[in-house]
């Protein structure tokens, strides 16, 4: 993995679909990534639990990718670089501190869950839920353990943000 940090990868997964983005950091239970979800376009930042993991790999296409991003001068902020990825806490509290807003996902199921954080335990996350019109309506609760994905710092999270504070 040491040889592909700061190289776009692509993370297939045995039970649901690619994650592709620029590799920023990794852990035994955590990989930090710079999304790319289309085309030339990075948007935010996604933490993804390693996890029935089937490959991770570079390509032709990739590397094309990386070569426009680097002559346009995309970087990563310092901050994010330096984002613990420890454990699910650690890497919540950061992304909640610094950002206010982040989407859960998951273990197999593409609906994002977004909003910012009420509690943890042990075993739970609670999120103050934010809708569609960005209201913040009540509390979710998940399972810790269930989550495969945190998105943070992309463009609709940013909106749904500023949307909800200029009410």
């Amino acid at each position: 993995m040491k040889k592909l940090l700061n190289k776009l990868i692509i993370i297939e997964f045995e039970d649901k679909e690619s994650e592709k983005g620029i590799l920023i950091n990794y852990s035994k239970d955590w990989i930090l990534l710079k999304s790319n979800p289309v085309d030339f376009i990075l948007d935010g930042y996604c933490a993804v639990k390693n996890h029935n993991i089937k490959n991770i790999s570079t390509n032709d296409e990739t590397e094309f990718i990386e070569k426009a991003m680097k002559l346009k001068g995309v970087s990563v902020d310092k901050k994010i670089q330096k984002l613990p990825l420890q454990s699910f806490d650690s890497i919540i509290d950061n992304v909640n501190k610094n950002f206010g807003i982040f989407s859960l996902f998951k273990k197999k199921d593409n609906v994002m869950y977004p909003g910012k954080l009420k509690k943890l335990t042990e075993k739970k996350i609670v999120l103050t839920w934010i809708d569609l019109n960005a209201n913040w309506t009540g509390n979710r609760e998940f399972m810790k353990d269930k989550v495969r994905k945190i998105d943070f710092d992309t463009d609709y999270l940013i909106s749904l943000k500023l949307l909800a504070e200029n009410k």
